[in-house]
């Protein structure tokens, strides 16, 4: 009798180990999916701290009126891909970067990230 159940027993263990191999194979994308749009938001939210730093070194920089070489060197310290432009009004300097988006290589055409910091002009 007792040899019986443990027959029983492995038998069923059999037909199940079938079936997890099913639900793995029809889990694994569903997995790498997540990991992949979590691996994809995590580079884009570096990218806009790199931008937000950036941004408001410059905006610092122009604001305490740096010479124009070192906020040159700033700008040029971004790269040819982040777009740079300045706003002053009433005392305060504003800098806008623009950057587009790009997640391990795969590109994005049209997604952008824009980031602007502002700083109180010296002496104002």
């Amino acid at each position: 009798m007792i040899w019986s159940d443990r027959h029983l027993a492995l038998a069923a263990a059999k037909k199940e180990s079938g079936s997890v191999t099913a639900e793995l194979v029809l889990t694994l994308p569903a997995v790498l999916l997540i990991v992949g749009l979590a691996l994809g938001a995590m580079s884009i939210q570096l990218q806009r701290m790199e931008l937000v730093s950036a941004a408001s070194t410059i905006a610092r920089a122009i604001a305490r009126d740096e010479p124009i070489e070192i906020v040159d060197e700033l700008v040029s310290n971004l790269g040819e891909q982040v777009g740079f432009e300045i706003q002053e009004e009433l005392g305060v300097v504003c800098v806008i970067l623009r950057s587009e988006i790009g997640i391990l290589s795969i590109d994005l055409t049209g997604l952008e990230l824009i980031e602007s910091q502002c700083a109180k002009a010296q002496g104002q």
